[in-house]
């Protein structure tokens, strides 16, 4: 037995959790190698500039939840290691996030439409597009994970929740290949 921080805690527990946050560490490392690599690679030389940004915004996006699930998990072992019960700590959580996701359900939304509206290559920086619900025609000028940006013939600039585009259409989609 230890005693560390006023705390007893035995050796078998803390060399069995060094073990496995090694594991978890060494898994973490080459997870984020492989992102690396793919999105290194991906596109090859004929990429455009806007087909680069949209793989370099994907691949930090998923570097940073790689990066977040490894720092939880070293949380967890460690509340682990000091004697708290995660496993209801893992419950409470668990409702404390169903009750964050029903708050800001608008914003998650938005963040998943802005992912598929830059993996999917729907329209770009640029483009000419035409909005059906009120027939506003303009340039896109910014496209973010929770809103895009399109300003009209007269400068005047529409923001635009992600998850409200509907119905677009966009007037260069011939200027464009995948």
């Amino acid at each position: 037995m230890l005693n560390i921080f006023g705390l007893e805690i035995s050796t078998k527990k803390l060399i069995n959790s060094a073990l496995y946050l090694l594991f978890v560490f060494i898994i973490y490392l080459i997870l984020r190698r492989i992102l690396k690599i793919t999105f290194s690679h991906a596109g090859g030389r004929r990429t455009s500039a806007a087909q680069k940004q949209r793989i370099k915004t994907i691949s930090q996006m998923l570097s940073s939840i790689l990066r977040y699930l490894f720092l939880i998990i070293v949380l967890l072992v460690i509340l682990s290691i000091l004697g708290v019960n995660v496993s209801s700590l893992l419950a409470g959580l668990g409702i404390l996030t169903a009750i964050v996701g029903l708050a800001f359900q608008d914003m998650i939304k938005d963040f998943i439409a802005g992912i598929a509206i830059i993996a999917e290559n729907q329209f770009c920086v640029g483009d000419t597009v035409i909005l059906q619900a009120d027939g506003f025609k303009g340039v896109v000028t910014n496209i973010g994970l929770k809103t895009t940006e399109v300003t009209g013939e007269k400068g005047e600039v529409k923001i635009l929740a992600n998850h409200n585009i509907d119905g677009l259409i966009n007037c260069s989609r011939n200027n464009h290949k995948s």
